[in-house]
Parts: structure tokens; sequence; C-alpha cells
């Protein structure tokens, strides 16, 4: 995360992106960025990287985060807003240092039992948490994505989050009103990755509904693994550019991966998975059978949906449909056909 150095004044961190001029380069150019999702998490989620992660109660990048915990990755440090699940099992897998955001948890089926393991009692490892409110987390990544250092704001005064998060700095207005301003440092992930209901080979990703801070994250980071239910054809992302919320330049990989956000729900595709998560409640609460749990479900995407079973899935497909409207796409969209 970026912050200033508190004595010079210096970026610790800030970079320069390629996408602040609009101009892509490298791996961010007009081309087929389609792969699989264990070699986008191998290339892009190395040891020690900070990462954001897209969705919030909803579109969650489930399958990423499990790739992740699958491939043992270690040393993270977590930039977000609010995180489930995902969150609960990669710190409990070992693979979190830090975490800088505003809320953990497993939702409302019960708590984030080895996140607070981690920070109470070092189990697996001590996870060091640098909090922020609700507010302010959107204005890290609305500093990374603006490509400047920090944004001030008055969310965070009297409260005792800048006495306990040393990136958090309160000074008085330079400008002479004399009130005294929180500076929240940009956000600037090594790799954001972000799951969409669909994107095409090039990268563009459309998401609706909630699109929370996905398109500064996109913006903010380094890098951007896109995982979505569909790859469609850019003719047909570009019958509806209204839901196209990350461009293609700020996108390094795309992964198709059917149910990415299980047990979280997506919007227009499947309803969450309530029983799945009052389960993991249960099996997280010890380190034996959260051990457990670990060995049954940390698997390869395409075991994963075998063992939740076609049944269950279909079920979840079927409860979204008769919950929600799906979004206003075209009957001709070739995504939509048979939904």
């Amino acid at each position: 995360m970026t912050h200033l150095d508190r004595e010079t004044g210096d970026s610790a961190a800030l970079k320069p992106k390629s996408i602040a001029s609009g101009t892509p380069t490298g791996s961010r150019s007009r081309r087929d960025k389609t792969t699989d999702l264990e070699t986008a998490i191998e290339r892009y989620v190395p040891d020690g990287a900070s990462i954001a992660f897209g969705g919030m109660g909803g579109r969650d990048p489930e399958a990423a985060a499990r790739e992740i915990v699958r491939q043992e990755t270690s040393g993270l440090t977590v930039l977000d807003d609010a995180r489930t699940t995902l969150f609960d099992i990669m710190v409990g897998a070992g693979c979190v240092d830090r975490y800088v955001g505003s809320w953990v948890g497993t939702s409302l089926i019960s708590q984030g039992h080895n996140v607070r393991n981690a920070v109470e009692n070092g189990v697996p490892n001590q996870l060091d948490m640098r909090d922020v409110s609700n507010f302010g987390s959107s204005l890290m990544f609305l500093a990374g994505a603006m490509d400047v250092p920090f944004v001030p704001t008055r969310s965070m005064l009297e409260t005792d989050i800048p006495e306990h998060n040393p990136d958090i700095e309160v000074v008085e207005d330079p400008l002479g009103s004399g009130d005294d301003l929180a500076l929240v440092p940009a956000a600037t992930p090594d790799v954001a990755v972000i799951h969409v209901q669909r994107a095409d080979p090039l990268g563009n990703a459309q998401i609706w509904g909630n699109v929370v801070n996905d398109h500064l994250k996109a913006r903010a980071a380094d890098h951007v693994v896109v995982t979505c239910e569909e790859v469609v054809s850019t003719e047909t992302i570009q019958r509806h550019p209204e839901l196209t919320k990350i461009p293609f330049y700020a996108v390094d990989a795309v992964v198709e991966v059917p149910f990415g956000s299980h047990p979280w729900h997506c919007y227009g595709y499947y309803y969450a998975d309530l029983p799945f998560y009052r389960e993991y409640g249960q099996r997280s609460r010890d380190r034996e059978s959260f051990t457990e749990w670990l060995d049954e479900w940390i698997v390869p995407h395409e075991t994963y949906l075998e063992q939740i079973g076609a049944e269950r899935l279909a079920t979840l497909e079927r409860m979204e449909a008769q919950i929600n409207d799906l979004p206003p796409v075209s009957s001709s969209d070739e995504s939509m056909e048979g939904r």
C-alpha cells in the first residue's frame, strides 16, 4: 500500500501506471488474453504480492482465491474494502501476512474464525490488521486509480483508526480552514483479481448490478486478472457498452470460470449457497476440522464443481432466476440464450 514517509514526505511505493495516460502497453494491449486459472494465478500472484479482490457480497472471486491457496502462495498483503469467506480461507491456509481494509467476516452465517485466530493467537501465522473506514477503503482505491499519493477526508476523524493504523496521517488543512483532515494513502496493489459476469477475449469486462470499487481497483493495480462466468465475443460486448466497467487496456488475463463466485451469488447467474456457508462456518471453528475442510475443497475448480454436484448448481441457478430480474440485455445476446 502506498503511503507517505512521515519524515521526508516521499511516496514509499507509488508507481506510475501505463493506464494513467490511457496507453496500453505489454500484456494489456489489444490481443487475446484468455488463459486458464492455474496459469493466471501462478503468473500474477507470486509470494509476497499485494492483492485486491473484486466484488462484495456477490461476484467475489472465490475460485481464484481457492487456487491461490492450492498453489500455497504466502506472504500476501490484501488491500480491500470488505471481504468474506475467501479471505478467511486464505488466512487459515497461511497465505496472508497483512490486511488493509474495513471489514472481514463470513457475512450473516458466522464469524471469520480463522481471521480471529490469526489476530489473537498467531495461528497459523500472525496477521497484521490495519483498519480503515468503509469510505476510507473506497478512497484508497480512488487515489490509486488517479495516480495520486493520497486523498484527504473527514472520515475516521474522532475515531481511534488513525491511532492504530500507521498509514493514516491526520494533518491540518494546508489551505487555512483550521480543520483537521485524514490523509488516506493510495492503494496500488500488485494485482487485482476481479470476477465479472462476462468478458471478451481482449479483456473488456461487463458487470451487472453493484460495481462496488472494482473499476477503481482495476485502474489502481499493476496487473489485473479477470475471471468471468462466460467469455463472449467482442460483438456481444459492444451491443451493451454501458455494462463494460473495466476496459481491455486495464486487463492482463481473462479466465472463464463458471460458478467462479460460489458459494457467493453472481447476479443473473446463481444464488448464494447458504448451506455451504453454514457448513464452512461450523468446520472453520477449530484447526483440525478446518484442515480437513481444506483437504476436501481446495482442489482444481472442475473437481470442486463436481463435488458440489450438477443438481445443486442447477438449483442455485433456478433460485437466482426466481428472485432477481435479469439485467437489461438483449435477448439476442449469445450469453443469454436459454437463460
